[in-house]
């Protein structure tokens, strides 16, 4: 199944609805060998979708109209960058759009977890606007991030991210992928992390102290200089990460996990993503004593493929990873009393998870 590419197609990016015209969606559906000869698009509409879930992004649902019978798809979804300032300096700043495009082009289709079809992709010369054009795969069991994920679930999650990792780890084709999947520790990461947290950290505070007990709240001035020497730590064995492996990036096919949201993708430690997951995804009643067995979980999947780590070492991985992932909520604090009601109850839920996490487990004695 062909990609369309949509720069050299000259089918060009989507910046906002007017670019989405009944051409531009023809040309994709029939690039791709999704819209046989004979029939053509007549008409589209438009419905916003993933406010509140996927803030780096605008998501719209594509409902073309035919000109006859035709097995092309009722429907599929484009994914664009923000509008929001901030969210866009961000994303930028991290290079993240990129990483989206240059997995849906090379290697989703061989992925240890399915994924939507990409239609098509394309990204400008600088890096910055993007576009992607997905399956719709609203038919299949959505995990909601507010509400949390079952132990369950969790388990075959786990599971599923498992075989992601062990089929990149420590593979030599790694260090050419660098330039687009950066290292988790790397001189950016390094340089504007601290900087959004800076911003982020006072912001909380100053908008909802009610969130951070007194108990973690000298991570606030440790964070910053601790950025480096935590991303060093999360970095080996190498494997490519996911980045965002979180319950509204992940639906089910059934009892087969299917994940989305490839913008954070990155190569790093594997335990990143585990500590991330866990740590956000799970509700803190749920998640509160299974840690240590989570973990255990994931290294025995590991192993199945026959690769073996230190259980001392990935433990303290973990620890330091779960105070690190603190910051996906903190840098995005600024932005706060501009979200709608979801995007709030969202970072607030996933900032108090994250909190309760690191206080449940010690964590903060893991970078002291």
């Amino acid at each position: 199944m062909a990609v369309v590419d949509l720069i050299s197609s000259g089918l060009g990016l989507v910046r906002s609805d007017a670019d989405i015209t009944p051409a531009w969606v023809e040309g994709v559906l029939r690039g791709s060998g999704a819209l046989e000869a004979g029939v053509s698009v007549t008409g589209v509409s438009l419905e916003r979708i993933g406010e509140g879930v996927g803030i780096l992004s605008i998501l719209q649902r594509i409902k073309p109209t035919y000109s006859g019978a035709t097995s092309a798809p009722a429907s599929f979804v484009v994914k664009y960058p923000t509008d929001d300032a901030g969210q866009r300096f961000t994303a930028d700043a991290l290079a993240f759009y990129i990483r989206e495009c240059m997995f849906y082009r090379d290697h989703a289709e061989g992925a240890a977890f399915g994924t939507a079809r990409c239609y098509a992709q394309g990204i400008a010369s600088d890096n910055t606007d993007f576009t992607v054009a997905l399956q719709d795969i609203s038919n299949l069991r959505t995990l909601n991030q507010l509400e949390g994920v079952s132990l369950d679930d969790s388990r075959t999650i786990l599971t599923k991210l498992a075989d992601f990792h062990a089929a990149w780890w420590d593979k030599p084709a790694l260090d050419g992928m660098t330039d687009v999947f950066q290292p988790l520790s790397n001189p950016t990461y390094h340089m504007v992390l601290p900087m959004l947290w800076s911003q982020g950290w006072p912001s909380l505070l100053e908008q909802a102290p009610e969130i951070v007990p007194e108990a973690v709240r000298p991570v606030g001035e440790m964070w910053g200089p601790k950025v480096q020497w935590m991303l060093d730590n999360l970095s080996l064995p190498r494997t490519l990460c996911h980045g965002d492996y979180r319950a509204d990036n992940i639906m089910f096919d059934g009892k087969e996990p299917v994940v989305l949201d490839f913008q954070i993708v990155g190569v790093g430690g594997g335990m990143y993503d585990v500590g991330y997951y866990i740590s956000q995804s799970i509700d803190a009643s749920v998640r509160a004593g299974h840690d240590r067995e989570l973990v255990d979980h994931y290294l025995a999947r590991l192993a199945h493929h026959g690769i073996h780590l230190d259980r001392d070492e990935a433990w303290r991985q973990y620890q330091i990873c779960i105070v690190f992932c603190l910051t996906y909520s903190v840098v995005n604090w600024p932005q706060y009393p501009n979200m709608n009601e979801r995007g709030q109850s969202l970072l607030r839920d996933m900032l108090q998870r994250a909190i309760k996490c690191v206080l449940d487990n010690n964590a903060l004695d893991a970078i002291r």
